[in-house]
């Protein structure tokens, strides 16, 4: 039979031209970090311990869509909440200038998943009354999603390894957590605070 003629040669070209592998390879990956992060060495036994995921930003004090922080003044002592899923993952207050960080302890399969799934974000449970009077009649909930940057080594810098764009950082990621590098600092950011 002539390549035109089979059937099996012309379902697989078809359906390879979609966009249906590349998620299914992140899919795949994503269950490999989780995977991997779970079957980790815990204890004292492993000598090392899984990287501390720690997300920091300042709240905005005002309404819209993509909030530019830097135009605009700050929430102070806001209650700001990590929610991932239904579950709240984190609580802090924001301190007299907005600025919060939250840590959540180690990067478990339990965080990780709802972070790769993009189901978490950065909630503000503060009305925005709170800090402008004029904003009372604001419905909505300040919200900001969050983006993994990487594990740093927690010597300081928090600049952490680049942006988790697309398979290569996924892949960069869990290339880091077998490597051995546990220990240190999951780090996540808040993406630009809209109100919800």
């Amino acid at each position: 039979l002539s390549t035109a003629q089979h059937p099996l040669t012309h379902t697989t070209t078809e359906r390879s031209s979609g966009s249906k592998p590349m998620a299914t390879k992140s899919l795949l990956l994503a269950a490999l970090l989780v995977l991997t992060v779970s079957m980790a060495p815990h204890g004292a036994e492993a000598g090392k311990q899984l990287p501390l995921a720690i997300i920091s930003g300042i709240v905005p004090c005002s309404a819209g869509n993509s909030i530019n922080v830097a135009a605009v003044p700050p929430f102070p002592n806001a209650a700001v909440q990590m929610v991932c899923g239904r579950d709240v993952m984190a609580s802090v207050t924001a301190d007299r200038s907005g600025m919060y960080t939250m840590n959540m302890g180690p990067a478990t399969s339990s965080l990780l998943a709802p972070l790769l799934g993009n189901q978490c974000k950065v909630v503000v449970v503060t009305p925005l009354a709170a800090c402008n009077a004029s904003l009372a009649s604001v419905t909505g909930t300040l919200t900001a999603p969050v983006q993994l940057l990487g594990i740093g080594s927690g010597s300081g810098s928090g600049s952490g390894s680049g942006g988790l764009g697309g398979l290569g950082g996924l892949i960069g990621l869990i290339g880091q957590i077998v490597g051995g590098l546990l220990g240190g600092i999951l780090n996540i950011i808040p993406l630009p605070f809209s109100v919800i």
